[in-house]
């Protein structure tokens, strides 16, 4: 501000030289006497230039003050308008960022579920490994700190069936997820063969087995494989019964049609999230696993989620690993 204001006293000052030299220059060359009169002096010439060159002057330099007066108003203008506007958006920014991390730390998930009532969590279910009825909290080694932090975030569960083609596809995706997300425990894949959905004519043991020998699924903590079950009709297992209850397909589906349908659980909360169809690839799933992660809320499902399921209603048709009474046995 202090440099426009020398500046403009500067070009103040500039202006009315410029003016009286010019003023000069006009007088001489309208007082020149002429030949006929080289030696008589026009005093009432010079009493007009004199008159008018004030007068000039006196407009000239004010019209110049009042150019510079509103320069220096303008940019004075602008310069404030400027700072309020600067200052207008960082309150925006800051309120948008207190928003959102509060956003974050409320954890904002909510469940897609049949509203039944049902108050039960997965950590109200026990599942069957080796042998063994083992609690959900404890299969997925979940731990609360003293501020009531879970340390396992988020659980994919998936039934399966170890001869599907998917299962080509899907267990190597497990595998990966596990070792990106698993490494420090907030992360863990829960695997559970059964017979239904075509036929599955190994052991619990064998599955085990062969899971571990061709893929090298349970050497990572948070891959993690249940004993064969039903997962359907009167015998299906209570946890997947609840689970299929509390998160429906897009259409409002609660049984599931075929292998590999996968449920998104929250860690915290013990909740199912989301329900994917049978060929959703798992690491198309990676964005839902991070925000859960994060504390962030469930972003958009991906471009085919929708198109998928569309698929599987086909194949739930007609596929030779669909889930259909007369093919399985279930009730």
């Amino acid at each position: 501000m202090m440099r426009l204001s020398v500046l403009g006293l500067a070009l103040l000052a500039f202006s009315a030289e410029a003016f009286q030299s010019t003023t000069r220059v006009l007088k001489t060359t309208a007082t020149k006497p002429s030949p006929s009169s080289l030696y008589t002096k026009t005093i009432g010439d010079d009493d007009f230039f004199l008159s008018s060159d004030n007068s000039d002057r006196r407009s000239f330099l004010s019209k110049c003050t009042l150019g510079l007066a509103g320069l220096a108003t303008a940019s004075f203008s602008k310069s404030a308008y400027a700072e309020d506007e600067e200052e207008s958006f960082a309150s925006i920014a800051a309120r948008a960022s207190k928003l959102s991390a509060d956003a974050g730390d409320r954890v904002a998930v909510s469940a897609i579920n049949s509203g039944g009532g049902d108050t039960r969590t997965a950590y109200d279910f026990d599942l069957p490994v080796e042998g063994k009825s083992v609690p959900f909290r404890e299969l997925i080694h979940q731990d609360v700190d003293e501020d009531g932090r879970t340390k396992c975030k988020v659980i994919l569960v998936s039934n399966m069936k170890e001869d599907d083609p998917v299962a080509r596809k899907d267990i190597p995706e497990f595998i990966s997820l596990a070792a990106k997300y698993g490494r420090s425990g907030e992360f863990a894949v829960i695997l559970t063969p059964t017979d239904q959905g075509y036929y599955e004519p190994d052991t619990s043991q064998l599955i085990r087995l062969k899971l571990a020998s061709e893929y090298g699924y349970g050497i990572n903590p948070a891959t993690l494989l249940t004993d064969k079950t039903d997962i359907l009709g009167k015998k299906a297992l209570p946890f997947w019964r609840w689970m299929q209850s509390n998160c429906r397909t897009p259409a409002g589906l609660g049984r599931v049609e075929g292998n590999f349908e996968k449920f998104l659980i929250d860690g915290r909360t013990g909740m199912p999230l989301r329900r994917y169809p049978r060929k959703y690839k798992p690491s198309n799933i990676k964005n839902d696993i991070e925000a859960i992660i994060a504390g962030r809320p469930l972003p958009p499902a991906g471009a085919n989620f929708l198109e998928e399921w569309r698929t599987a209603a086909v194949e739930a048709e007609a596929n030779t690993y669909r889930f259909q009474k007369g093919l399985n046995y279930y009730d």
